[in-house]
Parts: structure tokens; C-alpha cells; sequence
């Protein structure tokens, strides 16, 4: 069994240094590599900035080429917080909006490449867990049928979707799609590299400070000054970005794929060949390959990180997608990764700019589409050319100087959210 993505298969991230660095003055230097940083760099060179990206890692090597290639847009933010009542209908219809505008924007990045990336418009079913759960998404239906233009239907009997009764019933977005992650990483790296943006991996950032009107940046590969500074570090944030670390957790995810199936397998376990996802907080998440003849199932169970080699890991796999596909036939797990979602405590990425450093995170499960478009957007934030479109930057999180203390508890409440949640999806 193979303890690295599937997706590696196809694009494998690798290091780069196409530049000198040390004691060099840029424009802006970019932390981080993964979507948003890649995405941020394209727009900053299109404005002629002298633009370099640094990672710890090689090139999109965290969770954008870890992720399970699942596309929407307005479905996923704010799962603890009621936009509404916390900012006001306006504000909140146009945060809604600008969700939704990050698919559309990953659609336009890849026009004519669509089968390069094997982009597939295949429509997302959430699917509800229990009874209650269900009833919620007749409501949040209700909602984007009334402020969107997304196609949105309950489903009350999923016999054409999912041959299995775990589910109460589902949320068809038919707005939506699946995409391979690392070669749409690659598509977007290809384009920052043709227009010569400066890279240099391994280059892990180990403290910052201002000095006059530039900082300076101190690396293993030596000092850097620029005059902006952008943090795209998301899910793997830590102390050397600042005080707005505290706004973030990389929470572990588990993918695995099981062994080749076949076409016909696949579509008897998923006719319809959707992304699926749950209304779990201990939630999964399923989908076939592109090629269709394996599946790929996620989970989002709070366990601590590296654990992918482990039989626990393994069997805990085995069981649940006997539970969800209880007809599959024999098969064997082939790939099993992990990697670190960025979630925010309250739920909401962050778009923030402080004297002339960025901030940009908080995927909270919805990176593909979404942090592409915020790493292109953030670069209008740069010398005060602010849009007031862009809503998303207005919004801001608060720091919780526990998080670490909280890392330590997340297993214990992932054993809380999977006890509640198996007693919900029997009685409710």
C-alpha cells in the first residue's frame, strides 16, 4: 500500500530554485506554495511585480495536491456561524455571492485545459445523516434557491444515487464538479513559471521583521527584503507567520483509494458518478477516479496527523466503506494519505492586511475553487488598490490564544462528534 496521494501518480511536487535569494530585494515575497500562493504570484507578476514564492516544502506538496478534487462554490462557509444574523443580510448575500463567483473563476483558469486536469461537471450531493440533518438541508435548499442561481434540489429517496440506507436523503447541487488537484496544481504552476516568477523550495522562513518601509526575512538560504509580504500558508500556519496563526488549525484528513474495481463496478456503487460528501462533523466524503474504476474515499475523523501507515487507519477505512457500500465487491486499499485542512475558529477564510503583509487562509474544506480566487484577489489589496467587491477581505476572524491546548483535545472530540453522530443517524 502506498502511504503518498494517488494523485502523486501524475503530478509528484518537486523542489525548485530558479533564482539567487540571498540578500536579494523583491517586491513581494509569497509564503507558501500551495494554490493560493501559486495563484497569488500569476496575478502579482500580471501587475509587474518582482514576485518570489518560498516553501518549507516542494511545490504544492501540502493539502493542495492532498485534497480529493471536489469543486462548489457557497455550499460549505460559515458551518458554524449564521451569516445573517452575525453580518447582516447584505453583507452576507454578497459573501455568498463571491463563494460561489471562486467556481466560476476556476473555470475560466482552465478553458481549454479542461481534460488536461480532467475536469468533470458531474453535480455534489450532500448527503444528511440523520433525520434532522435533513430537515437543515431543506433549509439551507430553500435559501440558495432564493438568494443564488445555483441549481439546488432535496432529494428525500436517494435509490437512483447511492444503493444503501445509511443516508436520510441529500442536497443536489448540479452546479458542481470534480477535478484531479495536482494537475490542476501543475496547470496553474506551468502558468506562474511562463511568466517568470521567481521560486525557492526548500526555503522555510524562520523569522521576520520590519525595517523602515521593507521587511526582512531570515531563511536558511540567507536574508530577503521586500517591501510586501504574503502569507498563503493555510492549514500548516505556525508561529513564524505572526499573531494570525492563532486564527488557524491544520486539522487532519485521512484519503484513501481502493484497488481497481472496474467501470461497471463503480457505476453500480455510484450511478449517477457524483462528489459526495456528509452533514457530519466527523464527516465523509467519496468520489470515483477520473478514470472511474477506483473509488476514493475521505474522512475528516479529528486524529492527530501521520497516521496513514497505521492498521488502525487502514481497518477504520475497510469498515466504513463496507458501511456506505455495503454490495462492494472484494477489493484492497491501494493508497492512503493524510494531509492538514486548514479551519479557522470561526469557520470563514481569512483575507487580511495589515501594514503591507497578507494574510490569506481557511479553506474549511472548500480550497479547490476557493483559494485560488482569494490568492488571485488578495494582490488588489497591495498598495491600497482595494475593491469593495471583494467582501471576503472585510470579514475577519479573532485568535484563540489556545490552540494548542485544542490541537492536543481534537482526537477526544472527535470521539465525542462520531459517538453523537452514530447515535443521531440510528435515532433521528
Amino acid at each position: 500500500m502506498k502511504n503518498y496521494p494517488y494523485w502523486w501518480d501524475f503530478y509528484k511536487p518537486y523542489h525548485l530554485k530558479n533564482c539567487e535569494v540571498k540578500e536579494q530585494v523583491f517586491d513581494l515575497v509569497i509564503v507558501g506554495s500551495g494554490y493560493t500562493g501559486i495563484s497569488a504570484s500569476i496575478e502579482a507578476n500580471r501587475q509587474n511585480f518582482n514576485t518570489l514564492v518560498i516553501d518549507q516544502s516542494a511545490l504544492g506538496e501540502g493539502a493542495s495536491t492532498r485534497s480529493a478534487g471536489m469543486i462548489s462554490g457557497g455550499l460549505n462557509l460559515g458551518k458554524k456561524v449564521n451569516l445573517f444574523k452575525k453580518y447582516g443580510e447584505s453583507l452576507a448575500l454578497d459573501f455568498i455571492q463571491e463563494s460561489i463567483d471562486s467556481y466560476k473563476y476556476l473555470e475560466e483558469t482552465i478553458v481549454g485545459s479542461e481534460q488536461n486536469v480532467f475536469y468533470q461537471k458531474t453535480g455534489r450531493l450532500v448527503l444528511a445523516h440523520s433525520k434532522k440533518k435533513l430537515i437543515a438541508l431543506q433549509a439551507k435548499t430553500n435559501l440558495l434557491n432564493k438568494v443564488t442561481q445555483l441549481q439546488v434540489e432535496l432529494l428525500n429517496n436517494l435509490e437512483s444515487e447511492l444503493p444503501n440506507n445509511y443516508y436520510k436523503g441529500g442536497m443536489l447541487v448540479k452546479d458542481a464538479a470534480s477535478i484531479h488537484p495536482s494537475l490542476f496544481y501543475k496547470h496553474l504552476l506551468d502558468k506562474t513559471l511562463n511568466l517568470g516568477t521567481k521560486i525557492c523550495t526548500p526555503c522555510k522562513l524562520s523569522s521576520y521583521k520590519k525595517k523602515d518601509n521593507f521587511y526582512l526575512l531570515d531563511t536558511p538560504q540567507g536574508q530577503i527584503k521586500t517591501k510586501y509580504l504574503l502569507f498563503a500558508t493555510n492549514g500548516y500556519s505556525a508561529k513564524e507567520i505572526g499573531e494570525e496563526h492563532n486564527k488557524i488549525i491544520g486539522v487532519p484528513s485521512y484519503i484513501s483509494v481502493t484497488s481497481e474495481l472496474g467501470e461497471d463496478a463503480i457505476h453500480n456503487l455510484m450511478p449517477k458518478l457524483r462528489m459526495y460528501s456528509d452533514t457530519k462533523n466527523d464527516l465523509f466524503y467519496f468520489r470515483p477516479t477520473p478514470d472511474r474504476k477506483r473509488l476514493l474515499f475521505g474522512a475528516f475523523p479529528i486524529w492527530t496527523a501521520n497516521q496513514e501507515n497505521t492498521s488502525f487507519v487502514k481497518n477504520f477505512f475497510l469498515k466504513k466503506i463496507h458501511k456506505i457500500f455495503p454490495d462492494i465487491a472484494n477489493f484492497e486499499l491501494d493508497y492512503i494519505w493524510g494531509g492538514k485542512v486548514g479551519v479557522t475558529f470561526n469557520t470563514l477564510p481569512e483575507v487580511n492586511k495589515i501594514d503591507n503583509r497578507l494574510y490569506v487562509f481557511g479553506c474549511n474544506g472548500s480550497g479547490v475553487a476557493l483559494m485560488p480566487y482569494l490568492g488571485n484577489r488578495s494582490i488588489s489589496l497591495l498598495q491600497d488598490k482595494r475593491n469593495s467587491r471583494f467582501v471576503i477581505s472585510q470579514i475577519h476572524g479573532t485568535k484563540n490564544y489556545l490552540k494548542n491546548l485544542i490541537v492536543k483535545f481534537l482526537p477526544l472530540l472527535g470521539l465525542y462528534y462520531r459517538f453523537k453522530e452514530n447515535l443521531e443517524n440510528k435515532f433521528n
